[in-house]
C-alpha cells in the first residue's frame, strides 16, 4: 500500500508488546491506553502478537485496558487471556529439532539451550547461566525432554550481540528451523514458515480480514514478517534497522507513544 488505511477500511490493529506498545517501566502510558479505548469504541479489533509464551502474558489484558486477543510464541500459539485457553498452531518436526540441537551443540559448545513445549518450558543449567536468569527446575540435557509439543528452541550464546548470534545459529540450522531474535540475549528457532505473519494470517483468515485491512506495529527482527504481511507496517523509532526497512512508516519511539501517534492521526480523520 502507498498510504495508511483509513478508519473506514481498517478492521484490525496488530502490535508487538515489548519495545513497541510498552513504554516507561514496561507499562502502557495513559495516553496510549486512552487511544486504545477510542480504537475499541470504533469497533476495530486489537491483537497483541508477541514472542512471549502465554505464562508471561497474564497482565496484558489489564495493561491494555480493552478486549485484547493474543498470539504468542512468535505466531505458534493462540491464547485467550479471558478464559486461559491455549491453542497450539504449529510445532517443530521432532526429528529436525533433535538434529538442529545436536548440530548447534557441536558447533557452539559454549551455548545454553532451552525449549518451549506447549504450555511447558525446559531449560538446561547452562541456559540460565548464559542468559543471566535465575535458575529454576534446571535440567542436564534438553534432549531428554523434547517431545511432539516443541514449538520453539532457544539458544543463548555468550559473547555475541543478538545479530551476531543470529547469523551463527542460522548458518547451522539451515532450513530446518526459522531463527529470529527480539533484541534479547538469545535466539529463538521456530518451525519453518512460522513467524508473527503466520499467526496473524491465521487469525485474519478465521475472521475474514484481508492484509489491506490491517495495520501492524513492531520493533525487532521477529516483527519483520508481520510488518511486511500487513497492509500498513509501522516500526517504532527505537526499532532495529531490519524492522524499519520492512515497514511502510517509522513513527516515534515506544517511550514517546509511537503506536498512539499513528492511531490518533487515524482516529482523528
Amino acid at each position: 500500500m502507498s498510504q495508511r488505511p483509513d478508519l473506514a477500511t481498517l478492521r484490525l490493529v496488530a502490535t508487538d508488546f515489548d519495545g513497541t506498545l510498552l513504554g516507561h517501566d514496561r507499562e502502557i502510558s495513559a495516553r496510549t491506553r486512552a487511544t486504545l479505548e477510542e480504537l475499541a469504541a470504533s469497533h476495530v479489533d486489537f491483537v497483541v502478537i508477541t514472542g512471549r509464551p502465554p505464562r508471561f502474558c497474564e497482565r496484558v489484558l489489564e495493561q491494555t485496558g480493552i478486549p485484547t486477543r493474543l498470539i504468542c510464541a512468535n505466531g505458534a500459539i493462540g491464547y485467550d487471556p479471558v478464559n486461559g485457553d491455549v491453542t497450539q498452531f504449529a510445532t517443530l518436526d521432532l526429528a529436525a529439532a533433535f538434529s538442529v540441537l545436536e548440530d548447534l551443540r557441536a558447533g557452539l559448545p559454549d551455548a545454553g539451550f532451552c525449549a518451549e513445549l506447549g504450555e511447558e518450558f525446559a531449560a538446561e543449567h547452562r541456559w540460565f547461566e548464559v542468559a543471566g536468569r535465575e535458575p529454576r527446575d534446571a535440567i542436564d540435557d534438553l534432549r531428554d525432554h523434547l517431545d511432539e509439543r516443541v514449538h520453539k528452541l532457544l539458544v543463548a550464546l555468550p559473547g555475541h550481540s543478538p545479530d551476531e548470534a543470529l547469523k551463527r545459529v542460522s548458518d547451522i540450522a539451515g532450513e530446518r528451523a526459522n531463527p529470529t531474535h527480539a533484541g534479547l540475549s538469545f535466539i529463538e528457532l521456530m518451525p519453518p514458515g512460522v513467524d508473527k505473519a503466520f499467526g496473524l494470517g491465521r487469525l485474519c483468515e478465521a475472521s475474514g480480514v484481508t492484509p489491506d485491512q490491517v495495520i501492524a506495529f513492531g520493533d525487532m527482527p521477529n516483527d519483520v514478517a508481520m510488518l511486511e504481511w500487513a497492509g500498513w507496517g509501522v516500526a517504532v523509532g527505537n526499532a532495529h534497522d531490519t524492522a524499519k526497512a520492512a515497514a511502510d512508516e517509522v513513527t516515534e519511539t515506544n517511550v514517546d507513544d509511537g503506536v498512539a501517534v499513528v492511531l490518533d492521526a487515524l482516529l482523528e480523520c
